[in-house]
């Protein structure tokens, strides 16, 4: 009965309480906010129910063998995608479907026709490599299945070719190390069409990972009741293993020293393991190096300069839409999960060096500069909308039809229009471009059918979440990371300078998403598993 506090109730740290617990271990999970899940959750408004952070979950390999491994109670949806440019809109179904997208592009940009060909080429290879990456189930979770149906000498021989194939996906991720932006700036001379193939990617993701974007249009799922349901289904678990969750209640004080952490009333845990699983410049800042000496504190101190002067990548603007009317509409337009781009024209500058100017110049520029700006950042953006009763219609009164539409967007710009005091007119205003743009172009009858509307903008992400500069997917690739990042390092990025405690998540490694922090918190629960042992 070793005893393991987890902070964070995200999906990292629900991952690594509930294999734990399954193992017996004494867990005390503790998350600040009422519901765990962090950024993969579902609320409700209205009547209508909506997703606050991932719109579908990425399977990769993990989520399906997870469900099936721990038995959670949680059914598992299609998730088409559709994707369209102004006027034109397709549906993937498969890879067949990158012929049909090539179309699309050549439709709107007939001039581009090599640059499209070389788009499609890499995409292509891509794709063929991240069927080898996530085409077979992560051996993480399905183990103990193939081990109990008597298949493991059948595995074995499955993984043994699988990892050769492996090895050649890594020398192909490892030769698009560089910046997505400057890989495509030498296969796509139209700066439009790139900026429409790139710019719902975060700035400077490695090409490999944002050029994988049309296999993983086909590798989402959606839980039945909304994306919460799956750390629901967690939650359940780990209280079914014995495990102990305290909401509503974060650690705040982390003392190696003499194995303890604070919560933020008062009380002292004493652990065997901690794992951090939350924002990681919180542990460092949290951390109580009393006691720690010589080449551990050295360690230590080195990391925190690295964490403490990163920053995370940026944050999305989130739109949420009642309408008035049936969902029916909807799904003669596009499927439940959509990437639209309404102008062929692309953001351009607007979302990088005028960006930039923006926020080391903001006291020098107007209101009214800043509107400008903004108003063409939304015109020219490219939105992930995400339409949840076109997968459940229990997501959505009857006759109606519950809108979310995101965009990425800078956080210091919304931090500076905060300080200056006027963050609501702006969240207004935000409202009022989206919309108008929504119903000049996609959705003609829009206006006239809103029943609310509200946005959640890079601050609520940071507020609700405790997560830095309110970044969604850690850290940003614009400057130095101050994680593991290589395929091979995920085993050792949840390590930390303390030999007892770990660290899971979107924080530990990059790139990060769904997948990869539930990873992190099955490593970090292994490695526990495995020293308790000793």
């Amino acid at each position: 009965m070793k005893r393991v506090v987890i902070a964070g109730g995200g999906i990292a740290g629900l991952t690594a309480a509930v294999y734990l617990a399954r193992k017996g271990f004494n867990v005390k999970l503790f998350e600040k906010n009422e519901k765990c899940g962090g950024l993969v959750n579902t609320f409700d408004y209205n009547g209508f129910k909506f997703e606050g952070g991932a719109r579908a979950l990425v399977n990769a390999g993990v989520i399906t063998p997870m469900v099936e491994d721990l038995e959670l109670d949680v059914e598992l949806l299609k998730n088409p995608v559709s994707i369209g440019i102004e006027d034109r809109i397709m549906t993937v179904n498969g890879e067949k479907s990158l012929l049909e997208y090539a179309e699309l592009l050549k439709s709107k940009y007939p001039e581009s026709q090599d640059d499209i060909q070389r788009l499609i080429e890499t995409e292509r290879k891509i794709l063929e490599h991240m069927k080898v990456l996530y085409g077979i189930d992560n051996p993480l979770f399905s183990f103990n299945k193939i081990r109990e149906e008597g298949k493991l000498m059948q595995m074995m021989g499955r993984y043994f070719l699988w990892f050769f194939k492996f090895l050649g996906t890594v020398r192909e991720i490892n030769a698009l190390k560089e910046p997505v932006e400057e890989y495509s700036s030498r296969i796509i001379r139209n700066n439009s069409l790139r900026d429409i193939v790139i710019q719902h990617f975060f700035r400077g993701t490695p090409s490999f990972f944002a050029l994988s974007y049309f296999y993983l249009f086909n590798d989402y799922l959606y839980p039945k009741g909304g994306v919460g349901k799956f750390p629901e289904a967690l939650v359940n678990k780990i209280t079914e293993f014995g495990g102990e969750i305290l909401t509503n209640n974060q650690i705040v004080k982390v003392i190696p020293g003499n194995n303890t952490a604070v919560d933020e009333k008062g009380n002292e845990h004493r652990y065997d393991f901690l794992i951090w699983a939350t924002d990681l410049k919180a542990f460092y800042k949290s951390l109580d190096t009393q006691g720690i000496n010589g080449h551990a504190l050295k360690k230590l101190e080195d990391e925190k300069q690295k964490v403490l002067s990163a920053r995370g990548a940026e944050s999305v603007i989130t739109f949420y839409f009642g309408v008035d009317e049936p969902v029916e509409t909807f799904g003669k337009i596009s499927t439940g999960h959509f990437f639209y781009t309404p102008s062929r024209q692309g953001l351009g500058e607007t979302n990088r060096s005028r960006v930039k100017h923006i926020v080391e110049n903001y006291e020098k520029l107007s209101k009214e500069e800043i509107l400008q700006w903004l108003e063409e950042f939304i015109k020219f953006n490219t939105y992930e909308i995400s339409i949840p009763a076109l997968r459940d219609k229990s997501m959505a009164p009857d006759g109606k039809t519950g809108l979310i539409v995101s965009m990425l967007i800078d956080y210091d710009i919304v931090k500076r229009i905060n300080d200056e005091g006027w963050y609501e007119e702006f969240k207004q205003k935000t409202e009022e471009l989206i919309t108008d743009n929504l119903a000049s172009t996609i959705y003609s009858f829009l206006k006239n059918k809103i029943l609310f509307r509200f946005t959640s903008t890079p601050l609520t992400i940071e507020r609700m979440y405790g997560t830095s500069e309110g970044s969604i997917v850690g850290w940003s690739f614009e400057s130095e990371l101050p994680v593991p990042s290589g395929i091979f390092s995920m085993t050792t990025s949840v390590k930390t300078p303390i030999e007892n405690i770990y660290k899971a998540g979107k924080w530990a490694y990059a790139p990060a998403g769904v997948p990869t922090a539930i990873i992190t918190g099955k490593l970090a629960s292994d490695v526990i598993i495995k020293n308790s042992n000793k």
